[in-house]
């Protein structure tokens, strides 16, 4: 039988929610259904980005109760019982990043434009390529930092660009519209939507991993300045479709504290959910 997982590894765990975008059913119909399944601290909303009756399902912050996943798993039923589509749609998992400073975002901007095509790849889940307006909703952060960065003056990484927009892989978002304003989340963008509860925990489970890293004593910033001084700040749509192993594996041992996680990482990175074993024997030989 099918193991399910009911919570987020609890050394990893940050408060989240998340926004499930969809597509191919009527607004009225998916509300009418939907608002059966959520209180009223879900947002059932319209999106214009979304093609053929858009929503956008949002929850509140999310705790890492058995109670929280036995709903999400009720919500990824219900959709399934919908069959939305996700030509246009994503999946976007907000963590809370109250503690997060200055320093902290820099560090989450190089690690991330270090591993974004791996990012990119994973965000697939189960599918062969991104979604159809990726590059237009998810610009990669690497050309950021190259506008912002590398082709001025190589000696400050300003990210305000992407505090409060939403045109890139990730966000950074303060309470209010104002930039000037604490950042209090990071909204990971890049997961194509989907109603697989699976892939849910797989993407909340890597950014929450992805996240904690970047602020605890194991962040090696020496090993992450040098990767992203050598970073190739082009990104093609063929870099990102092919499968990089070697530094999958790289990232997942920095990132993850135990072999579930990890090893969910990998099927879905390699092998697209479809077949699997365990890469305990690639790492002994790395």
């Amino acid at each position: 039988m099918k193991d399910i997982r009911k919570q987020i590894t609890k050394e990893i765990f940050i408060p989240f929610g998340i926004e499930i975008e969809m597509e191919g059913t009527s607004f009225d119909e998916g509300k009418r259904v939907l608002q059966h399944k959520v209180n009223e601290s879900w947002q059932i909303k319209t999106d214009r980005s979304l093609m053929d009756g858009g929503i956008e399902l949002v929850s509140p912050v999310l705790s890492n109760e058995i109670g929280t996943f036995h709903q999400l798993r009720k919500i990824a039923k219900t959709l399934e019982f919908l069959q939305p589509t996700f030509e246009h749609a994503s999946f976007q998992v907000n963590l809370d990043a109250y503690t997060f400073k200055k320093e902290d975002f820099v560090n989450l901007l190089k690690m991330f434009s270090v591993y974004e095509d791996i990012i990119y790849r994973f965000s697939m889940g189960e599918d062969e390529h991104l979604r159809k307006n990726a590059f237009e909703y998810i610009k990669p952060i690497r050309y950021l930092l190259y506008n912002e960065y590398l082709k001025i003056s190589k000696t400050e990484i300003n990210y305000e660009e992407i505090i409060n927009n939403k045109f890139f892989a990730l966000s950074l978002k303060t309470k209010t519209k104002e930039k000037k304003d604490p950042i209090k989340v990071v909204e990971f963008r890049t997961p194509n939507g989907t109603y697989n509860y699976d892939l849910w925990i797989n993407y909340i489970t890597f950014f929450s991993a992805f996240l904690t890293y970047i602020k605890s004593r194991s962040y090696d910033k020496e090993k992450i300045d040098y990767l992203f001084e050598q970073t190739n700040f082009s990104l093609t749509i063929e870099a990102i479709e092919a499968i990089d192993e070697e530094n999958a594996i790289q990232l997942a041992e920095s990132i993850f504290t135990n072999e579930e996680d990890k090893n969910a990482f990998y099927k879905q990175y390699i092998y697209k959910n479809k077949s699997y074993k365990s890469k305990n024997k690639s790492k002994e030989n790395t």
